[in-house]
C-alpha cells in the first residue's frame, strides 16, 4: 500500500505535461523572474475574416500556481507568462490593427494613461512569421514584450497588467474559448 501511495505521490509533483495544439507543441513550463513556470491553460485562437475561420495563434498561459478564475489571475503576485505562436504570417500593419482592435473590444480595465502605455506596448510588435513565438511576461510590476526570445521593451506598472489581463480574462475577452482555455477549463 505504501508503493501505491509513493506512485501517487511522485505523479502529483511531475510537472504538467504538454500538450499539441494544431501542431504546436506548447511546452509544460516557462522561465520568469527567476522561477520556472508550469502551464495553466492553452487554447487556440480564431479569428474570423470575411464569415471565414482563421487560424491565427496557439496562446499559452503560465502560472506559478493553478489559476481557474478572473479573480484567481488578478490577485496572483506573479510571475505570469503568455506566449503566441503564430499559425499564419502577417505584416507589422496587421499586428498594430490587431492589438489595437483587441485593446478597443476587450480591456476592462482601464486608467490614467492607459493610451500612452498601450500604445507603447503595440510599438514592440514588429511583423510575425509563421511559427514565430512572441511572449509577455509579467514580473513583479514589469510588463516585458519579448520576439523570439530577444526583450523589445518593458511598460511598467500595476495598472498596465491589470488592463493585458483583462483582454483574456476580464468580462470581454478575446474570446470566451480561449479564456476557458488559458484558466486550464
Amino acid at each position: 500500500m505504501r508503493f501505491v501511495f509513493a506512485l501517487l505521490f511522485l505523479a502529483a509533483l511531475r510537472p504538467s505535461l504538454a500538450v499539441e495544439i494544431e501542431g504546436v507543441q506548447v511546452p509544460s513550463q516557462a522561465q520568469a523572474g527567476g522561477q520556472t513556470l508550469p502551464l495553466n491553460g492553452a487554447g487556440l485562437r480564431t479569428v474570423v475574416l470575411f464569415i471565414i475561420p482563421i487560424k491565427a495563434y496557439v496562446a499559452a498561459f503560465y502560472a506559478p500556481a493553478p489559476l481557474r478564475s478572473e479573480a484567481d489571475v488578478l490577485n496572483s503576485s506573479g510571475p505570469l507568462v503568455f506566449t503566441f505562436t503564430f499559425l499564419k504570417s502577417v505584416g507589422q500593419g496587421q499586428v498594430k490593427s490587431a492589438w489595437t482592435a483587441q485593446f478597443a473590444d476587450s480591456a476592462a480595465y482601464t486608467y490614467p494613461g492607459f493610451e500612452k502605455d498601450r500604445d507603447a506596448f503595440i510599438a514592440l510588435f514588429g511583423p510575425l512569421q509563421t511559427g514565430g513565438i512572441e511572449s509577455v511576461q509579467l514580473v513583479g510590476t514589469d510588463t516585458l514584450v519579448y520576439d523570439s526570445g530577444q526583450l523589445k521593451g518593458t511598460i511598467r506598472g500595476r495598472d498596465f497588467q491589470r488592463a493585458f489581463l483583462s483582454l483574456w480574462f476580464g468580462s470581454k475577452p478575446v474570446t470566451p474559448e480561449l479564456k476557458a482555455a488559458l484558466l486550464g477549463k
